[in-house]
């Protein structure tokens, strides 16, 4: 039965099932039906073979369920003309099997097909099966035409299994990532908050107890690493569309800022006010990462330069510091994109650049010398063509969650949140401002520690188990922050604040 449609129609016809948004199977099975009628055949089906353990599987199939070759039915691949089919690498075409002397094959002794067409399928350089298409009776000889064709499907398919490997591997990483992530950012940094705490307490204590600081030191570089995985996630599943903003401004704020917290460094700014880019937010904690570490590592004197240059549609931001040169592990971060073991934690604010910058269809570059390093950022002026670049987003509890934060840390109120046992896991600046102590040094402390002594603590933490929510007022007493002057307010009653506690079930 010959097909009405001609050779062009028919590819026509394919590459618009391939265009369509339609999940693999719709498309699979629309493409076998498709080949069935231009061929003149029964039906179709993709076959998933694994000839080391001689399986056979059809997985999509123009058959129905109580016909030949329904989808799930399985088999010996050494019972299937498949089996040939992949030996050879190339299509095959049987159009009247015992004609051509296939008569005592197992695959037409078990069933009993005339007409056979099958194309190997290959996904990441390994066989994967075969797209077929076949009759019990038999017909004339396929033309050239036809085994083009058939051969086009089967590698229309082929694409988009990878393109379908591609998106599930995206989506595995994307929830290892997630995972990862927070695992630091809660278990890892909760734990280490309450390591902390009781830490500071010994301390606190046992004022010459040996090696107290520098476990301290360590919970707080821990913590720091944990808050800035939390950033990383946050700029993997960025949302924001990239949109112009003048770069001057941008820079001369993130450079004010670096300076304030270094205030030992030297930081100069050069760039042309009205010299705008096409960014997203998160191009902003690109340039602090950078220019922050040359103001962190260039010795007792540091001294960092920003200066912009335009090149056609791009602009080069330069971050040049006198430091004693970047380390060949971040270095590798920037020329690779690959990063290195993170036992120390050191590249990852590196690493974080360069995933921003990158994201951006922009490079960075480095250029060490005996006078110290050259960060050299190059962006396009203006927004890709091809739009937002990043990977698809991840749950929408990911988006809360990053909004939370962001009331969290923001927020002109004092907030503190602690664990099952009343212990503060994680709180803001105004906390620290409120209690009159580095907010890192409140990590691992308990909610009762602050309360003065007649205030029965333990029976106010089980009623709030009980009933979840609780308001009410109390003193606050100041604490001794471990190895360091007392802190502010002192040891004694120094205000009456309201205390509100609440609980997530």
């Amino acid at each position: 039965m010959r097909c009405e449609l001609t050779a062009a129609e028919a590819r026509s016809q394919l590459y618009e099932i391939m265009r369509g948004d339609e999940p693999f199977d719709t498309k699979a099975t629309a493409a076998l039906e498709l080949g069935s009628r231009y061929l003149g055949v029964d039906h179709g089906h993709v076959a998933k073979v694994d000839p080391e353990t001689d399986y056979w599987e059809a997985i999509h199939s123009t058959d129905t369920a109580d016909g030949l070759y329904p989808v799930g039915l399985d088999g010996d691949l050494e019972r299937t003309y498949c089996r040939q089919t992949i030996i050879r690498e190339t299509s095959l075409d049987l159009h009247n099997v015992p004609e051509q002397g296939w008569a005592d094959d197992p695959a037409f002794e078990t069933h009993g097909l005339h007409c056979y067409h099958g194309t190997t399928i290959k996904l990441r350089d390994e066989t994967y099966g075969t797209v077929c298409f076949v009759s019990k009776d038999a017909r004339e000889p396929f033309s050239d035409d036809e085994t083009l064709f058939a051969e086009l499907i089967a590698r229309t398919l082929e694409q988009q299994l990878e393109r379908q490997a591609h998106s599930s591997e995206r989506v595995r990483q994307k929830n290892l990532i997630n995972v990862l992530n927070r695992v630091i950012r809660h278990n890892l940094r909760n734990s280490m908050a309450v390591i902390r705490g009781r830490t500071a307490h010994i301390a606190e204590q046992c004022p010459d107890a040996v090696g107290s600081q520098t476990i301290l030191n360590q919970c707080d570089r821990l913590i720091d690493l944990s808050h800035k995985a939390r950033t990383l996630e946050s700029v993997i599943i960025e949302e924001f569309d990239q949109e112009q903003q003048p770069l001057g401004p941008l820079l001369a704020e993130i450079c004010d800022s670096v300076a304030e917290e270094y205030p030992s460094a030297s930081v100069g700014i050069e760039c042309n006010p009205e010299l705008s880019v096409a960014v997203r937010p998160s191009f902003e904690q690109a340039l602090t990462e950078l220019i922050e570490n040359g103001a962190k590592h260039s010795g007792t004197a540091p001294s960092v330069s920003v200066s912009v240059t335009t090149v056609p549609n791009a602009v080069q931001i330069n971050i040049a510091d006198n430091g004693p040169g970047l380390a060949n592990t971040e270095r590798e971060v920037l020329t690779d994109g690959i990063e290195t073991p993170l036992a120390h934690g050191s590249g990852l604010g590196i690493w974080m650049a360069y995933w921003i910058v990158t994201s951006h269809d922009g490079t960075i570059d480095a250029d060490v010398t005996e006078e110290g390093t050259t960060l050299t950022v190059e962006i396009p002026r203006n927004a890709s063509v091809d739009g937002d670049s990043t990977p698809e987003t991840v749950e929408t509890v990911s988006r809360v969650h990053d909004k939370f934060r962001s009331v969290f840390e923001e927020s002109s109120e004092a907030m503190l949140i602690a664990d099952d046992n009343g212990q503060y896991i994680d709180v803001n600046q105004r906390a620290g401002d409120l209690f009159g102590m580095d907010p890192q040094a409140l990590l691992g402390r308990s909610i009762g520690e602050f309360l003065p002594d007649g205030f029965d603590f333990e029976s106010a933490w089980h009623s709030f188990e009980d009933s979840h929510t609780m308001r009410g007022t109390s003193p606050i007493t100041g604490r001794t922050e471990p190895n360091g002057p007392p802190s502010s307010p002192q040891n004694g009653i120094s205000s009456l604040g309201s205390i509100s506690l609440s609980s997530e079930t």
